[in-house]
């Protein structure tokens, strides 16, 4: 148990009652006892609360993004000991964040923590959600689930509701925004809706207390949304991260200045959210719904683009075999055909990491409605891509799916087959739709004749038809993910994000195949503008992705 400080105040004793010490220091530093609450079985999202809750307390709750070594898990320890009221002669320093445990995790999961810290003296409470740090060594698939945890935070019963502030944390030394660091925020920010931006604001660590001339010039010339104040510089706040260090009679003033430094910011900073709105994440929910949606929707495309063309080949195969053995077939000949036969079958997948080990797809359709990252669903129905008990990616029921380890691949086979086996797998009949007893009557040399090329002008008809029909769907298909992207771009704070320009790259060459002239242009318009602030953060996630996929 903690030991009491006979020189410090009430309130500071209680609250040295309410930690385990963890260096006699100075400062001493404590770690608060706090509950926690998993508000996800598994443990993604978790919350660790300090204080006793009170009835309709003022809050304020703040989003904390940056990279490891920005020193982000020090300054969620600041924001704790400001609104507790620590001051620097207290000589003491408080966290509620254990450096161990995350040490251990962060290197497994991608966990999203939330911290509650209520004031009895204040009646008040503060909540800081830390995120992970997107774009490390985990690759997309540990980003794509940082995502998904952000949007069942968002949408869980206890969860957060609103946002004060977005915080970027920044080192002051930084002159540039690194690839890396690029595609964080490109991907955090793609989360978000487009009236969050005046709540975004900087928060610079390992400052000297100087202008961060470096890091402004880096955020405005990579164009990274954030509020501006009255002289048009983005808002920023300055910290120091060298609190908790032990102090020594020689250098008490720059812990002292350092301490300062990080409680005038945090003084700022609070008054900073006093002057702005609270923002309801009700567009933020659409966005990461969107966004899931649309990722499953384009990958789904992709499979059943690749499955058309498949069945283009089979179909075009078909056609030059009737072709080639025309005279064979007009002869009679007892002869056979080659055709390579495209098809779908289901295949166990519990071999693929664990958030890929179950899909949801359609039994009508036979198609995979949402392969990877399909781990947070229950059952189909639960399932992202379901809306108003309808897949948005095949238009099914939801009754219609199943979500289990097996998904539907591709795959193709050799078919050996004769003309009449060829007639009835196209035509659905054995014979063609004209008078049989007509024909019948007719047993000379030339009405077989007739006969037979009335089969293969149905066959060749089936076989065109068919091949119609495949190119329609393939439009249509481009069409659903053209309109996903458009919508995505329309409320989305950053729509040219590596994450939707990765689809564009995709996308565009099949617009084109369509002739849609007014879609292309407006597809490479979104390409074009995102092309400078975002083509570092592409080739890193295309790095990335390559690297973990052995390409």
């Amino acid at each position: 148990m903690a030991n009491r400080l006979s020189d410090a105040s009430s309130s500071l004793n209680d609250l040295i009652m309410k930690g385990q010490m963890l260096n006699p220091g100075p400062p001493a530093r404590y770690r608060l006892y706090t509950t926690r609450s998993d508000l996800e079985k598994d443990g993604k999202i978790r919350k660790w609360t300090f204080g006793q809750k009170y009835d309709n307390p003022q809050n304020k709750t703040v989003l904390m993004v940056g990279e490891t070594g920005t020193g982000k898990t020090t300054l969620i320890n600041t924001m704790v000991n400001y609104f507790l009221g620590v001051k620097f002669e207290d000589k003491v320093w408080f966290e509620i964040t254990d450096e161990e445990k995350r040490a251990q995790t962060e290197s497994q999961t991608s966990e999203i923590t939330v911290y509650e810290i209520n004031s009895d003296e204040k009646h008040s409470s503060l909540t800081i959600v830390d995120t992970p740090g997107y774009g490390d060594t985990r690759g997309r698939d540990k980003d794509t689930e940082i995502a998904r945890n952000l949007h069942q935070l968002l949408i869980h019963g206890t969860g957060v509701k609103e946002l004060d502030a977005v915080c970027l944390v920044l080192k002051a030394s930084q002159n540039r925004i690194s690839d890396r660091l690029r595609y964080i925020f490109e991907g955090v920010l793609s989360l978000f809706g487009k009236d969050i931006e005046d709540i975004i604001v900087l928060f610079i660590t390992h400052s000297d207390g100087g202008p961060p001339t470096n890091v402004l010039q880096a955020i405005e010339k990579e164009k990274i949304p954030c509020c501006h104040d009255d002289e048009n510089e983005p808002v920023h706040f300055l910290f120091n991260n060298r609190q908790s260090e032990k102090r020594t009679k020689r250098y008490e003033y720059v812990y002292k200045s350092s301490w300062e430094m990080g409680e005038s910011s945090l003084k700022e900073f609070f008054e900073f959210l006093k002057s702005r709105q609270a923002k309801s994440l009700t567009m933020t929910v659409s966005v990461l719904r969107e966004r899931l949606q649309l990722e499953a929707c384009v990958e789904s495309l992709k499979e059943r683009i690749t499955f058309t063309e498949a069945k283009q080949k089979e179909l075009a195969e078909a056609q030059k075999s009737l072709k080639l053995n025309k005279e064979k077939i007009e002869n009679g000949e007892d002869f056979t055909m080659t055709v390579t036969i495209a098809y779908k079958e289901k295949v166990d997948i519990t071999n693929a990491s664990w958030w890929d080990q179950k899909a949801t797809s359609c039994r009508e359709c036979k198609e995979n409605c949402h392969e990877y990252n399909c781990w947070a669903a229950i059952n189909a129905a639960w399932c992202h891509v379901m809306e108003g008990r309808n897949c948005t990616v095949c238009n099914c029921p939801d009754s219609k799916h199943v979500r289990e380890a097996r998904k539907y691949v591709i795959k193709q086979r050799k078919e050996v087959v004769t003309f009449d086996q060829l007639l009835k797998k196209y035509t659905n009949k054995d014979n063609a739709t004209y008078d049989e007893e007509c024909f019948r009557k007719m047993e000379t040399k030339h009405g077989k004749l007739l006969k037979t090329n009335k089969k293969m002008a149905d066959l060749d008809t089936s076989l065109k038809r068919l091949r119609a029909e495949n190119e329609e769907q393939k439009k249509s298909l481009v069409k659903d993910a053209y309109m996903a992207i458009v919508k995505l771009s329309e409320i989305a704070l950053k729509p040219n994000s590596a994450f939707t320009i990765q689809h564009l790259d995709f996308l565009i060459p099949r617009v084109e195949e369509a002739g849609t002239a007014e879609w292309v242009q407006k597809l490479k318009n979104m390409q074009r503008e995102a092309r400078e602030s975002t083509k570092s953060a592409v080739g890193y996630f295309r790095r990335v992705v390559g690297f973990f996929s052995g390409k």
